[in-house]
């Protein structure tokens, strides 16, 4: 079984499990099944979707996801599934390694 990744979110550091589920060990909180990685969209300077990328490709490779600009802004945006609610990351930045 793969090991789960590592979201950087802001300083704060979150596992990102196979199969979605996000656990904070900061705060002693594992994976509940109600708070998933769905996947993530990179946006250009307008906000466009220029791209989307999978669950299964952030898992596989988050090193070739360009996360932020060269500026250090924003570029790529996690979504996920918060007790049933879809939402997209925007800040603090956030990355997965």
């Amino acid at each position: 079984m793969r090991e789960p990744r590592t979201i950087n979110y802001g300083g704060e550091y979150m596992k990102l499990h196979p199969n979605g589920d996000i656990s904070r060990p900061k705060i002693k909180m594992g994976p509940s099944g109600k708070w998933k990685v769905t996947g993530a969209v990179t946006r250009n300077n307008f906000g466009h979707v220029v791209r989307r990328w999978s669950l299964q490709e952030i898992l596989d490779n988050p090193a070739m996801i360009p996360w932020k600009h060269a500026n250090g802004k924003q570029k790529t945006f996690i979504q996920d599934l918060d007790h049933g609610t879809h939402r997209e990351w925007r800040s603090p930045g956030h990355s997965v390694i």
